[in-house]
C-alpha cells in the first residue's frame, strides 16, 4: 500500500478487486476514460479503492451495450441531474430486456411443457383410441377472423395474417397456432370448414389487446384422439371422434379443436403428434368474442393504433 493522499492500491490488485484484468485497465486508460488515481515516476499506475464504483458503472453500462464513447462522454461531464438522466435511460433498457427475456423463458417453457406431453404419447402410433380428459384450467385462445370456409386460398391468407398479428403483438407463447371446425360441420360429413385459426396464450387477459377476438377453452371433460403423421390427413380422426360422442351418447360443445403437440420444430414429418378434442357438455359452451374496450390514455390509443393499422 503506497502512502497518498487517498491511499492506493497496484494495477494487479484493483484488477482482481473488479473481477477484471489489468489489460482491459491499460486500455481503458489510455483512451481516457478511467484513469489510475496516481502514476509514478517510473510509470506504475495505483488506483483508489474509491474507484471501484466508477468503473463498476462502466462495466454495467457497457454490458447495457453502451458505446465506451458514450460512457466517456458522460464520465467527462458528470453531474447529479447527468446521472439522473443516464439512469433513467438506462433503466428503460433494462425493463425491455427484461421483458424481451420473460418473454423467451415463457416461450421455452411451453417447449418443454409439449416435450413431456409428447413423451407421454409415444406409444401413440397413426391414430390412438379415443378417450376422455380433463382440462384442468381454462385457457385463453387469441383467434382469426371468422373463416367459416374450406376455400384453401382463404384459409391460407387468414392463417397468414393471424400469425403476423400475432408475432407482432407479441402474444404468442410458444404453442404452435391450432384450428377450431364447427362441430355441427362435422356431423355432416363436412372435415375441411375451418372456423377459426387460434394461438394459445399464457398472458393476463388484461394484457391482450382490446381489438383481440379471444376464446375461453373452459376447463372440463373432452373427448380426445390424437393423430400420429401428417396433421392434415386427419378425416379418420374426425370420423373416430364422432362415433366415439355418438356411441357414449355425450353432448358435444360448439367447436372441435386441432393443435400439434409436436410439430416440425421438434419432429419429423412422420412423428407429428396432433391432438383433436371436442368439449363435452350439458350447457352452453362460451362464444369467441372481442375483449370489451377499456378506457385508454392517449399514449395508449395511439398504441394501440398502431397495432390495428399493421
Amino acid at each position: 500500500m503506497q502512502k497518498f493522499d487517498t491511499p492506493c492500491i497496484k494495477t494487479g490488485d484493483f484488477a482482481k478487486l473488479c473481477g477484471t484484468n489489468k489489460r482491459t485497465l491499460f486500455h481503458y486508460d489510455e483512451i481516457g476514460l478511467f484513469s489510475p488515481a496516481y502514476t509514478d515516476e517510473k510509470g506504475y499506475r495505483f488506483y483508489s479503492e474509491t474507484q471501484c464504483d466508477i468503473f463498476f458503472t462502466i462495466t454495467y453500462l457497457k454490458e447495457l451495450g453502451m458505446p465506451l464513447k458514450e460512457i466517456k462522454s458522460y464520465i467527462s461531464h458528470q453531474s447529479p441531474a447527468a446521472m439522473e438522466r443516464l439512469l433513467t435511460e438506462q433503466m428503460t433498457q433494462v425493463e425491455a430486456e427484461m421483458k424481451r427475456l420473460s418473454h423467451i423463458r415463457t416461450v421455452i417453457d411451453t417447449k418443454l411443457s409439449l416435450l413431456h406431453q409428447a413423451r407421454q404419447l409415444q406409444d401413440v402410433s397413426g391414430l390412438s383410441p379415443v378417450f376422455p380428459e380433463t382440462q384442468e384450467e381454462d385457457e385463453l385462445l387469441i383467434l382469426s377472423e371468422p373463416l367459416y370456409s374450406d376455400d384453401h386460398d382463404l384459409l391460407f391468407s387468414g392463417l397468414c395474417r393471424h400469425i403476423g398479428d400475432c408475432r407482432r403483438e407479441e402474444l404468442n407463447s410458444g404453442y404452435p397456432y391450432g384450428a377450431m371446425m364447427p362441430w355441427p360441420s362435422l356431423e355432416c360429413g363436412n372435415f375441411d370448414t375451418y372456423a377459426y385459426f387460434f394461438t394459445k396464450t399464457r398472458l393476463p387477459q388484461e394484457q391482450i389487446p382490446p381489438d383481440r377476438t379471444i376464446h375461453k377453452k373452459r376447463a372440463g371433460n373432452y373427448a380426445a384422439v390424437y393423430l400420429r403423421g401428417n396433421y392434415y390427413a386427419s378425416e379418420g380422426a374426425f370420423e373416430a371422434l364422432l362415433s366415439w360422442v355418438r356411441r357414449e351418447q355425450k353432448t358435444a360443445g360448439a367447436f372441435v379443436y386441432k393443435e400439434a403437440v409436436l410439430d416440425e420444430l421438434s419432429a419429423r414429418k412422420e412423428e407429428y403428434l396432433t391432438r383433436i378434442s371436442v368439449f363435452l357438455t350439458d350447457s352452453q359452451e362460451p362464444q369467441p368474442r372481442r375483449q370489451a374496450a377499456k378506457p385508454q390514455t392517449p399514449s395508449a390509443a395511439y398504441r394501440d393504433s398502431r397495432m390495428i393499422s399493421m
